[in-house]
């Protein structure tokens, strides 16, 4: 499974009126949220509303309509996925928060064994992290997701860019190895009026493997599209390799006195569907 995304919104899983409306504000996607968004009075209602909208709302193929359930380890995690499997409705991705083992992620597959969803575990923990190589290798993971408030929290350290950018790198280094995305936390700060800081952190992931950051407010979609929007310098550069790569069949070859390989086709290859999104 392939999974080409610059940017997701996440959106409250009791509001269905903004689940349509998030198709035309320019983000790749929305994940709509039964977790950290509604409180616990409130999951019942939420994920009635959410099964409703899956049953009934024609979705655009190109527009990634996501989930992200409660933590399997909880009661609230369990009726997520059943209230799925009874209804035989199913997002395009599902996002399982705080995964903090492969395991998790075989008792999720061996859930849904009959609809094989694309998963976006959440990394959110110290645990997490520690496991992330063999999460990111598991069946039908598509991509990982740094949960930064959380893992913060969890460390008991403050959420800058020095105290998270080694477990960022770990992050990515986890998604590159699985061949995977990497998915930035959101840019939390939503009265900053400066959106440089935004763009600057957004670059920063990016020099680092992320290609997609996740957003909580629609005002930091353009932002992060103008890091993430593939330049027609890359875009050259991805479409000269893919095609030297093929010309090669197979073989390592040489574009521009450097060496090609697979991991660098690979790269060209996220570029140019990164850019199919523009």
């Amino acid at each position: 499974m392939s999974f080409y995304a610059r940017c997701l919104l996440f959106t409250p899983g009791d509001h269905s009126e903004r689940f349509s409306k998030a198709e035309t504000l320019g983000a790749d996607g929305i994940i709509i949220d039964l977790e950290d968004a509604i409180a616990e009075a409130g999951k019942d209602t939420a994920r009635n509303i959410v099964i409703e909208y899956l049953q009934k709302t024609a979705r655009k193929p190109s527009f990634i309509v996501g989930l992200r359930i409660n933590s399997l380890r909880t009661p609230a995690g369990l009726r997520d996925i059943l209230a799925l499997i009874e209804s035989n409705v199913y997002p395009d991705i599902l996002m399982l928060p705080k995964t903090e083992s492969s395991e998790e992620v075989e008792i999720l597959n061996e859930l849904l064994s009959a609809h094989q969803t694309p998963l976006i575990p959440l990394i959110e923990t110290a645990k997490g992290l520690y496991q992330a190589k063999a999460i990111a290798e598991s069946k039908n993971v598509v991509a990982l997701l740094f949960g930064g408030a959380d893992f913060s929290a969890d460390l008991g350290a403050e959420l800058k860019w020095d105290a998270m950018q080694s477990y960022r790198a770990e992050i990515s280094k986890a998604a590159a190895a699985a061949g995977i995305t990497a998915i930035d936390v959101p840019y939390l700060n939503l009265k900053d009026p400066d959106d440089n800081k935004l763009i600057e952190e957004t670059r920063r992931v990016k020099e680092l493997g992320f290609t997609c950051k996740a957003c909580i407010h629609p005002k930091h979609i353009a932002g992060i599209l103008k890091v993430f929007n593939p330049t027609d310098k890359e875009i050259e550069r991805a479409r000269t390799i893919v095609n030297a790569f093929l010309e090669a069949k197979g073989n390592a070859c040489e574009v521009n006195g450097k060496m090609i390989d697979i991991p660098v086709v690979r790269s060209a290859k996220r570029i140019l569907n990164l850019a199919e999104r523009k």
